[in-house]
């Protein structure tokens, strides 16, 4: 929904830790005409990132670098600004604090640099406004968050170009998790413009993330009422479905929204997700495939169809999509956890220990990271550091079934028997799984024989 139906012209490149700096860029920028596009404003909820930067990328015409210490380091940056230099366009490498010419890539020494470091913010604004298009009248209303306060638009009248900074300012709060934030910007996008089913759509999703899926129905009703061709409206709502576990309704959405853009990749991957919650993972991986194939850059794309091969016990295709994802984004700790899972389960042992390892290094609060080493250390009859593990598991998470389980086995193993008993009961409560061996084998996979043989005893001994 760009105000007055413009398109943004000029994408702006930058490292998060500039974001204030960023931020008031784009409001001043907004307010003098430019239509600049930022990812924390102009992406909306339920999009994936990667799709909308390139997205972006694609239909500006001009590209800022604002350049720092930060940015020049950050892969992300570079790639942007890569892309956009092959796709031909316009780079404007905006330098905002001291840097050594040296240390800056020579690509970017071009000659329509702007110093904001040396010249001063208000000179290297001006300069900007010499050089990007400016493509509407001046308006301070169409900033999202203005750098000084601008009146209110009369209650009751229609303005577009305010309704317009309202949904944007609805995306930020968003994406920054200020969710009551975002809901009342979307609130107030709707009555600024209650004809723009946008916000609807956007405060949807904010909807969904409460937990509301009901109310956030009706408002894809509200944005479908005012337009049905939207392809984000069927794919959120169709998430929604999925949450309410009405699986074909989600489908008949997310085949609608791929029908309205078939190369629509978040629609394709939340179809495949819609398949996978009923089992269907051949056609879950097919989804997954034409993701990729439209986007072969999301890391999420290839663990999640990661995930449908190793459910299909393809183990070495599982291994690939694992190691693809992780080429993409190195601190990808779900893909690790993953691949650490086929390593598991297919006797590679110290492959997937290394693995869990790094999973828990990224994020200390991994519970299934500490389950799936504790279940090793369990087969290997290292009990005391399984216990330990299973107990780090129940700091974590007491409600969790799998620390109380994990725990047992590993004490009872090693004679504790009271102690096992006690923590396995706990399990059965939480999880009536753990009350057979073949409920438990679901979770039991490394050293099943010897796991599920501990079972029967525990059971026995009851």
């Amino acid at each position: 929904m760009p105000a007055q139906n413009e398109q943004a012209s000029t994408f702006i490149s930058y490292s998060r830790r500039n974001e204030s700096f960023v931020r008031t860029l784009y409001n001043d920028l907004t307010a003098a005409g430019v239509r600049p596009w930022l990812d924390r404003y102009d992406i909306p909820p339920g999009a994936i990132w990667d799709n909308e930067i390139q997205r972006g990328l694609n239909a500006c015409s001009h590209v800022i670098i604002v350049l720092s210490r930060a940015s020049i380091e950050s892969r992300n940056v570079k790639a942007e600004w890569n892309y956009a230099e092959s796709v031909g366009k316009t780079l404007i490498p905006l330098l905002i604090e001291a840097i050594d010419p040296a240390d800056i890539p020579y690509r970017l020494h071009l000659p329509n640099w702007v110093d904001a470091a040396g010249q001063g913010y208000e000179a290297a604004l001006e300069k900007l406004l010499t050089v990007l298009p400016v493509t509407a009248a001046p308006n301070p209303l169409a900033a999202p968050e203005p750098t000084t306060p601008v009146p209110t638009p009369p209650a009751g009248e229609p303005d577009p170009v305010a309704a317009a900074a309202a949904w944007k300012l609805g995306n930020a709060e968003f994406h920054d998790g200020n969710m009551d934030a975002a809901l009342q910007a979307y609130t107030r996008s709707i009555q600024l413009a209650p004809d723009h089913p946008e916000a609807y759509i956007h405060r949807g999703m904010v909807l969904y993330h409460q937990g509301r899926y009901e109310d956030a129905l009706n408002d894809f009703v509200q944005a479908q009422a005012h337009n049905p061709n939207i392809p984000l409206l069927y794919n959120n709502r169709g998430v929604t479905h999925l949450a309410q576990q009405q699986i074909g309704l989600a489908l008949a959405d997310f085949d609608e929204a791929i029908l309205l853009n078939p190369r629509y990749a978040n629609a394709y991957y939340n179809r495949a997700a819609a398949y996978m919650a009923v089992g269907r993972y051949r056609l879950a991986t097919h989804s997954y495939t034409r993701a990729i194939e439209i986007n072969s850059r999301v890391p999420l794309f290839y663990n999640s169809r990661g995930l449908s091969y190793a459910a299909q016990e393809q183990y070495e295709q599982a291994l690939t999509d694992y190691n693809r994802a992780l080429e993409l984004d190195e601190s990808y700790t779900s893909a690790f956890g993953n691949r650490a899972n086929v390593y598991a389960n297919t006797g590679q042992i110290d492959k997937a220990l290394d693995d869990y390892d790094r999973v828990i290094a990224l994020d200390p609060e991994h519970i299934l990271a500490y389950a799936g080493r504790g279940e090793i250390r369990l087969c290997a009859g290292d009990y005391v550091r399984a216990a330990l593990d299973a107990s780090t598991i129940i700091g974590l998470q007491p409600d969790f079934h799998g620390g109380y389980a994990l725990r047992a086995l590993a004490n009872f193993s090693r004679g504790q028997q009271k102690d096992a008993l006690r923590d396995y009961a706990t399990a059965m409560r939480l999880d009536p799984a753990w009350r057979t061996p073949e409920g438990a084998a679901v979770y039991l996979t490394v050293c099943p024989d010897k796991a599920l043989q501990t079972v029967r005893d525990l059971l026995a001994a009851q």
